[in-house]
C-alpha cells in the first residue's frame, strides 16, 4: 500500500470512556494493514475466478446472538467462493445494523471482496462510508467490521454534520459564566 497517500480512520462506536493506548493501537494497525494486503490479493484472485456471478444478490455476513442480522451485503453482481469464504461483488452496499435494527453504518463500493470469516473486506475503486452525520470515502479501501476500522489508500474525502459543538459523540458547548468579559 502507498503509505504516503493513505489515511486511516477508526470509527469509535464503543465508548470514548476507555483510555487510548497508542502502543497497542500501532501494533493492531500493523496487523490490520497486513490483513488489507491479504484481502487486496484475494480480490484479484476472486476476480479471476468470478465466471458466473449471480445478479441482485443479498446475503447476511454476520448475525447477533439472537439470530437477527448484524450486517448484510447487497450487490448488483456477486459470486460466493465457499472454499475460502469470500464474496466478490460489484455495485455493493454493505449495511451494519444495531441490535434494535437501526442502521449504524453503510458502505457503498464499486467492487469489493468480503471475507465472511474475518468480517472484513477490500473495496477496489471508489467506496464511501456513512455513519450518523459523517460521510467519508476514497479509492482502494480496507474495512474491518469487528475492529470498526477503515483504511482509505487514495483520493480520500470527508464531510460531517456532527462536527458542531454538541454533535454525536462530541462534548457539549460550555455556557459562558456571568459577570466576566472574554
Amino acid at each position: 500500500m502507498r503509505t504516503f497517500a493513505s489515511i486511516a480512520i477508526c470509527i469509535l462506536a464503543a465508548g470514548a470512556a476507555n483510555a487510548f493506548d497508542s502502543a497497542e493501537w500501532l501494533g493492531k494497525r500493523e496487523l490490520l494493514l497486513r490483513e488489507a494486503e491479504r484481502l487486496r490479493a484475494a480480490y484479484s484472485n476472486c476476480l479471476e475466478k468470478a465466471k458466473t456471478p449471480a445478479e441482485d444478490v443479498t446475503m447476511p455476513i454476520e448475525t447477533f446472538e439472537d439470530g437477527s442480522v448484524k450486517s448484510v451485503v447487497a450487490a448488483k453482481k456477486a459470486q460466493f467462493f465457499q472454499k475460502d469464504g469470500m464474496i466478490w461483488a460489484e455495485g455493493v452496499v454493505i449495511t451494519k445494523f444495531a441490535q434494535d435494527g437501526s442502521r449504524e453504518l453503510c458502505i457503498e463500493a464499486e467492487r469489493c471482496v468480503v471475507d465472511r470469516m474475518t468480517k472484513s473486506g477490500w473495496a477496489e475503486g471508489r467506496a464511501s462510508f456513512v455513519q450518523g452525520g459523517t460521510r467519508f470515502g476514497g479509492e482502494n479501501v480496507y474495512f474491518s467490521s469487528p475492529e470498526s476500522y477503515v483504511h482509505v489508500c487514495a483520493a480520500s474525502d470527508f464531510e460531517t454534520s456532527d462536527a458542531a459543538a454538541g454533535g454525536a459523540g462530541l462534548p457539549q458547548k460550555k455556557a459562558k459564566s456571568g459577570g466576566t468579559k472574554e
